[in-house]
């Protein structure tokens, strides 16, 4: 069972790389420790697995109770509606363990082709044959023409119904609006298209990028306050994506981008998704090798870029990762019109980081075109302001300087001292 993805239990479809759980009528998502359980039940299933086994491969390394893991097989249980006391499933032997009753039957995808030659007659083989190169031909067609005219968008071997197209729109905008409660939509939404369409490559590395911020910038608990984030590499610094919660979400999430990446390897989102979920688990040579490959397939994959970037930061190469930021602007620049709801929370936000980093290796004059570049277009930023107010005092302009103070004053920043 180790390689197989789709699997049926019963009434249930299972999707092992997503959690995803459907009857028809029912549609549960298992938490990342859930999958792994039933993943273990299933490579051993009509077994006899003592308590002991199952929580040494599953938390190896790690000390747990017998009630985490009994906690876990409820969970398994609740989703696939089976009852401890008259079981379909999960069989309890007491002083024994555990055992799995149902023998799970590999599904085979529409996108694997079987063969059988010996029931081919030569002339319908060679129809056969011609049948699949016209069609060949017709999607290179397509394929061409679809990227000669829309080139930062290559398109999943899986095409959506309008229905599930809407959704997948609608789940990316949430993503990008970066609230947690924008962030639970857009996960609930791929979640969805998932159960839906698992073939659908842009629906996994979605859910897998979603994931990734989850622990990245929502780690705390509803209800507390949100922490302050700044950059994936703050983030390991401070250790939140080291913990056991987190470990789980990004396994997860590792295994959606590496499926995605399976799926549609001619996409440079799915790349650009993956990228990020090596880069959330200290993979940086990984992580780079996939937004390289989200680059070479769209030169226009700012978010690859920027992401990139910060990698090379981290690596002291500060000049390379200055010029893949500016390269970033400039692609999004180029494709403000067609992303808008992608590109403007960041638009400003990676403008003002060019002025910084420009001003940080002595080229304050390029730090200054940066920062009133930004402010061109929005001339309330208020950290774009600040940022020139204390680039032209430390050059000793204090009149223009205090001009913009005044302007901040009197529109947004009341508060504001102009003192000298």
């Amino acid at each position: 069972m180790d390689n197989i993805e789709l699997v049926k239990l019963g009434q249930w479809h299972c999707d092992l790389t997503t959690g995803e759980l459907s009857n028809g009528q029912t549609q549960n998502t298992l938490e990342p420790k859930t999958i792994e359980l039933l993943s273990y039940f299933l490579n051993n299933h009509s077994k006899v697995l003592p308590k002991e086994q199952i929580v040494n491969s599953l938390w190896e390394d790690t000390i747990v109770s017998d009630e985490v893991l009994a906690k876990t097989i409820s969970k398994l249980r609740k989703a696939l509606n089976d009852n401890p006391k008259t079981p379909e499933f999960i069989e309890t032997l007491p002083k024994r363990g555990y055992r799995f009753k149902v023998a799970p039957q590999p599904i085979i995808s529409n996108n694997t082709l079987k063969q059988d030659t010996t029931k081919v007659g030569h002339t319908k083989l060679v129809l056969l044959l011609a049948t699949v190169a016209i069609a060949i031909g017709t999607v290179f067609f397509i394929y061409r023409d679809y990227n000669s005219s829309n080139n930062q968008k290559q398109p999943s071997s899986t095409i959506l119904n309008p229905e599930l197209s809407n959704l997948q729109k609608q789940a990316d905008d949430y993503y990008f609006q970066y609230t947690r409660a924008d962030n639970e939509n857009a996960i609930r939404l791929y979640e969805r298209i998932i159960a839906a369409e698992p073939n659908f490559g842009p629906a996994q590395s979605g859910l897998a990028t979603a994931l990734v911020q989850k622990v990245l910038r929502w780690p705390n608990e509803l209800g507390t306050p949100d922490i302050e984030h700044t950059t994936l590499t703050q983030a390991h610094k401070e250790q939140r994506l080291a913990t056991p919660e987190a470990k789980q979400y990004l396994e997860r999430a590792q295994a959606l981008g590496e499926r995605a990446v399976r799926l549609a390897p001619s996409d440079s989102s799915v790349h650009r998704s993956l990228g990020l979920v090596y880069a959330a688990q200290n993979k940086f040579d990984l992580a780079l090798k996939h937004y390289d490959k989200a680059i070479e397939l769209n030169p226009n994959a700012w978010g690859a870029m920027i992401n990139k970037s910060e990698i090379l930061d981290t690596r002291n190469q500060t000049l390379e990762g200055l010029e893949l930021l500016t390269n970033a602007y400039e692609a999004m620049e180029r494709e403000y019109n067609s992303e808008t709801v992608k590109i403007r929370p960041w638009h400003s936000k990676i403008g003002i980081a060019i002025a910084k980093k420009s001003n940080q290796i002595g080229k304050s004059l390029d730090a200054e075109i940066w920062y009133r570049r930004v402010l061109n277009y929005s001339p309330l930023d208020v950290e774009a302001n600040l940022g020139l107010m204390e680039l032209l005092k430390s050059k000793g302009e204090q009149a223009s300087a205090k001009e913009i103070c005044h302007k901040l004053q009197l529109s947004v920043s009341p508060e504001l001292s102009c003192q000298e």
